[in-house]
């Protein structure tokens, strides 16, 4: 039988649940705001390897691990919804729940990203410079349907459109008479998914030293380890799809591909390479404006790769979704079509597609050594890739060092299509003084949304692992003694 699946990215939330979403922002600067300006060490890779010039606490060298972010954002689930149903078979849903969420899920926006970081390690000279590794996992979700898809999710062969029913060793298989092809059917509707690991490397010094203006420099460079990709977007007669799954996915669609992945699990089905570039400019120690153009390169999927088509919607051998659990019971949904049309998916050898290329902008000033604010821009360069954001998103806000052992912020961030948030974050540190700091916290990406029932974002950022030690030779950017006699603050 060959498979349709133009809901097939449910199959892909069933491996992505269990994976969290995404995200990039380390913990200690999520909740700030901003970023560009703010991350040295291994944490400024992907963001502005510049930062590699300069130390945050005068120590030599940082470890890290398992830093993690997420960050799901609905439009047609409430909050409560997102924490309690999304991964639970406990609800179930009738006749006319159901034809309600299928509304919900009408041009309704489902966003979801996340990224850990399973390893980090830098090394920062006075002379020398800075250099970093890390490898890190990144994933972005983004998906809207139009009123067909979301009813064939949710209602299945109960949907009009399949105006003819029979049954089957007991099972029941909707039909419809008249099948419209799928670039009517699903117009309007576009999923996007993007799931890669990066072995990132990059450097970063000082270029020019004056008094009152530093200027530092940064590249890095990664391979990019491709684990899903999936992209469906249906623009009127416009059609724009493939996909590059593992096997971890199990999706099978009856037709073959000469870039078949044989196995199970989780398997390579991409390789690529990406660069990132950065300055940062440090005017009377305490200005910070900051350049950077990050994810330049691209990926070729070259295993279970498939393009898509337009075809007919003829069969659909479901009956719907009756819950929320979408990671589960998402599989079940799956049309097909007429028997004398074309597949809708061909196989191919590769597809080389392009990464979510941007410029990030920031800027932060330092009043004293407990006090900073600054600024972000993050603006996408690439259009209708995997990955990508859809618009401009800015941000502002404050890290506040009240004492020797902990750092507060705090922020807003706004665009993206997904709202204005307020972000908050706290870190504590156990260990701090000239020798060695040991750093831990957690971030949330939107406080307001603890008090929202709809259109929350559900997010939070954590590390528990981050020490570093050693001290840098030469001189030093951070603050004056004499003005902080009891602790090591952020320089600048």
């Amino acid at each position: 039988m060959r498979k349709q699946t133009i809901l097939t990215f449910m199959l892909l939330l069933a491996g992505f649940s269990a994976f969290s979403q995404l995200e990039i922002s380390s913990f200690n600067a999520t909740g700030g705001g901003y970023s560009t300006t703010f991350l040295t060490d291994y944490q400024c890779l992907g963001i502005n390897p510049a930062n590699l010039g300069w130390t945050w606490d005068d120590h030599r060298f940082n470890i890290g691990f398992l830093e993690t972010g997420m960050s799901i954002y609905s439009e047609p689930l409430t909050k409560k919804q997102v924490l309690n149903d999304l991964f639970s078979n406990e609800d179930h849903l009738t006749m006319a729940e159901r034809q309600q969420a299928a509304k919900d899920f009408t041009n309704s926006l489902l966003w979801a990203q996340a990224a850990i970081t399973w390893f980090g390690f830098s090394f920062q000279h006075e002379k020398a410079g800075g250099f970093a590794i890390s490898i890190r996992d990144r994933a972005l979700w983004n998906t809207v349907l139009n009123d067909k898809a979301a009813d064939f999710l949710f209602l299945g062969y109960n949907d009009p459109y399949f105006d003819s029913l029979s049954v089957s060793t007991g099972d029941t298989i909707g039909y419809s008479t008249n099948p419209r092809w799928a670039n009517d059917v699903y117009n309007g509707s576009y999923l996007h998914f993007l799931w890669y690991r990066e072995y990132n490397f990059g450097y970063g010094r000082i270029i020019i030293d004056k008094e009152n203006f530093k200027w530092y420099g940064g590249i890095g460079i990664k391979y990019l380890a491709g684990y899903g990709s999936y992209q469906y977007i249906q623009k009127g007669t416009d059609l724009k799809a493939y996909t590059a799954l593992s096997p971890l996915f199990d999706v099978d669609y009856d037709t073959p591909t000469p870039s078949q992945v044989s196995g199970n699990g989780l398997k390579r089905v991409g390789d690529g390479i990406g660069f990132d570039i950065g300055f940062t400019f440090l005017i009377k120690e305490k200005l910070k404006i900051a350049l950077a153009l990050n994810d330049i390169g691209f990926i070729n999927w070259n295993g279970n790769v498939y393009n898509g088509n337009n075809t007919s919607v003829w069969k659909i051998e479901t009956s719907g979704m009756s819950n929320y659990n979408i990671f589960e019971q998402g599989e079940l949904i799956q049309t097909d079509n007429a028997p004398n049309d074309p597949n809708l998916w061909t196989g191919v050898e590769k597809k080389k597609v392009n990464l979510p290329m941007h410029f990030r902008g920031g800027a932060s000033f330092r009043f004293n050594p407990k006090i900073e604010i600054g600024g972000d821009i993050y603006v996408p360069l690439e259009k209708n890739v995997p990955g990508t954001y859809e618009k401009i998103i800015g941000g502002i806000g404050c890290h506040y060092d009240p004492a020797k052992w902990v750092q507060l912020s705090m922020g807003v961030v706004s665009g993206g299509k997904v709202g204005t948030n307020l972000p908050f974050g706290v870190s504590f540190f156990p260990v701090r003084n000239e020798n060695s700091t040991w750093q831990l916290g957690f971030a949330l990406r939107d406080m307001i949304s603890l008090f929202k029932k709809n259109d929350a974002t559900v997010s939070g950022a954590f590390g528990f692992i981050r020490v570093s030690f050693g001290n840098k030779s030469g001189k030093s950017q951070a603050p004056p003694k004499e003005e902080t006699p009891v602790e090591t603050t952020r320089e600048g």
